[in-house]
């Protein structure tokens, strides 16, 4: 990979984690904005619970509130909740507050237990008090986003001068480095060393950004080196010890996807996570809890629509009106998937295209809205299948690609879904060509090696979108 693939989330990850002095006065109307809301929160559980707020003597009920307020900010704090750069990553902070949150309404329970104070707290305030703080702190940082993404703040908040260092000419036109600029990187001074690093323009070089650095007003400078440039790296990060400024690594594709993995102490070094194990006891409860969940309720709503497609079925053609067919789930054991039948029966397994002569004219319709597939839902209700995870293949077509395709047997190290990472980046329905499955496949080992239940989330909502506005096949 080239350094011209620097892209955005390597950008977020450069920034400063407390700011510049600019940032601080900002930072600290963050931090009173959520204090305040977690109080003005609390009054209001509190009130809307039917109870008095307690008067200042006592201060039962208003400390509860302060106590809450306190110990969310402190954490937010240490863990970078308030850094300017964060709140331009709206996801991320979703899910710290969401997880913070939690966490402070778990510390009031704790002491208000071990001080016996539970009598003093109604639980009805404390949930409505837990309901309205976290909606309004969630609410507060689709404001902050909003704000730190306007061109003003960037240029005022945001704006980091830095000097960008490297081997060999970069297009600073591409649209990666258009995303620097527009994350707050201001790229003042622009330095080609070279890659002969024994070369005496690369030495003289060295020294010149080192002289400039004592006079320029730079925050801090980032070296463009790619994975198979680290000897060079090693040497010029030693001469750039006598720079003021922080030094930091603008990652290529490998190496920003090495340090983006889980690092393990190992007898006194450390070991990186190259393939995750297995989901956890808690992951795996998670997952399942979704699955049944949002499967129960999606078969409850739409039982009206899958009798009438049912019906539809039986009269456009003969047939069964579920089609089941044998398919490799977890660990590769077999299951038996069910669909809606879109097709006239055939003993012959042959992957489906989009203008096949055997779709029924009901059969038609149904793929392309995706309805042929509601009848998965059971397979997620029984444990065969998620809502989320690679798509299930023919066994036919298992065996095919097992030879052909090296990563194709990772993908049954999670459950097969309803929906992937694969279907909504466009690998939707049928694969002609390798080249094709093997982008699917991609996806599909990129899925299994970063599942966390926020992309669960994500990928569903991209699929619902992806329903009501795509033809699917």
């Amino acid at each position: 990979m080239g350094a011209a693939t620097y892209g955005y989330e390597s950008a977020r990850a450069l920034l400063s984690a407390r700011g510049s002095a600019l940032q601080r006065p900002f930072q600290i109307v963050i931090i009173t904005a959520d204090f305040l809301l977690i109080l003005l929160s609390y009054v209001l559980g509190v009130c809307l619970h039917g109870a008095e707020v307690a008067s200042s003597a006592n201060g039962v009920s208003l400390g509860a509130g302060l106590f809450v307020g306190g110990v969310f900010v402190t954490f937010a704090y240490f863990r970078d909740l308030y850094a300017t750069h964060r709140l331009l990553n709206l996801a991320w902070q979703l899910r710290k507050v969401l997880y913070i949150w939690l966490m402070s309404l778990t510390v009031l329970a704790v002491v208000a237990f071990l001080l016996d104070s539970t009598n003093n707290l109604s639980r009805g305030s404390v949930l409505v008090f837990a309901a309205i703080g976290g909606i309004g702190l969630i609410g507060l940082r689709f404001v902050w986003q909003s704000v730190f993404g306007t061109s003003f703040a960037r240029t005022r908040l945001v704006d980091r001068k830095v000097v960008l260092l490297s081997l060999r000419p970069l297009d600073l036109t591409s649209s990666r480095f258009k995303d620097l600029r527009r994350n707050g990187f201001d790229v003042v001074h622009y330095v080609v060393l070279g890659g002969n690093c024994d070369d005496d323009h690369w030495e003289r070089a060295i020294r010149d950004v080192i002289r400039q650095s004592r006079s320029a007003e730079v925050d801090e400078y980032l070296l463009a080196i790619d994975w198979n440039e680290l000897p060079v790296l090693r040497k010029l990060t030693s001469l750039l010890r006598a720079l003021p400024q922080p030094v930091r690594l603008l990652p290529d594709d490998p190496i920003a996807d090495l340090v983006a993995r889980p690092f393990f102490p190992v007898s006194g070094t450390i070991a990186i996570e190259i393939q995750r194990p297995p989901l956890s006891i808690v992951e795996r409860l998670q997952k399942r809890s979704l699955d049944v969940g949002v499967a129960l309720f999606a078969l409850v709503l739409l039982m009206p629509l899958v009798l009438t497609v049912a019906v539809l079925i039986k009269l456009d053609s003969p047939g069964p009106i579920i089609f089941r067919q044998s398919r490799r789930g977890f660990n590769g054991k077999p299951f038996e998937i069910w669909k809606f039948r879109t097709m006239t029966v055939c003993d012959t397994i042959c992957q489906a295209a989009k203008r096949g002569a055997r779709i029924t004219r009901i059969g038609r319709f149904l793929r392309m809205t995706g309805i042929d597939e509601l009848p998965q839902l059971w397979n997620v209700l029984r444990g065969d299948m998620s809502l989320v995870g690679p798509r299930p293949h023919a066994l036919a077509h298992d065996h095919y690609y097992d030879e052909l395709i090296s990563k194709y047997v990772y993908r049954h190290h999670m459950k097969p879904g309803l929906t992937g990472w694969a279907q909504v980046n466009g690998f939707r329905g049928g694969t002609p060509t390798i080249d094709l499955m093997e982008k699917r496949i991609e996806y599909d080992v990129w899925y299994v090696g970063n599942w966390s239940i926020w992309l669960d989330l994500k990928i569903m909502a991209r699929t619902a979108s992806a329903v009501l506005f795509q033809e699917a096949y």
